[in-house]
């Protein structure tokens, strides 16, 4: 490996030509994220326009109250309950335990 290493920083074109290839690459993953960034904004852009503009005549559907109040009284016994499950710790030391297959 560090022949080959050694072969490539000797050769002042192979070395431009894979500084080139780094280049490129890292110019395909940033405009990659830019597209990405600008569908973003465009959608959250139409979004926010929709809900500013638009809310008059085409308002989001309101929840329902009373369809809420009856899903809580619903799961209203299952939140009482204690779901914090603690796990034994199984890295611990076995001196000090009865059942110890410790060697002497």
């Amino acid at each position: 490996m560090e022949v080959i290493i050694e072969r490539i920083l000797t050769h002042p074109l192979l070395s431009f030509a894979l500084a080139l290839l780094c280049i490129l690459l890292l110019f395909a993953v940033l405009k990659g994220l830019i597209k990405l960034i600008i569908l973003v904004l465009i959608f959250g852009a139409l979004y926010f326009s929709y809900v500013s503009f638009l809310q008059d005549d085409f308002p989001l559907p309101e929840i329902d109250e009373g369809l809420t109040e009856q899903w809580n009284e619903w799961i209203e016994p299952y939140r009482s309950l204690d779901l914090n499950v603690s796990f034994s710790d199984f890295n611990q030391t076995l001196k000090g335990m009865t059942n110890s297959p410790e060697k002497d």
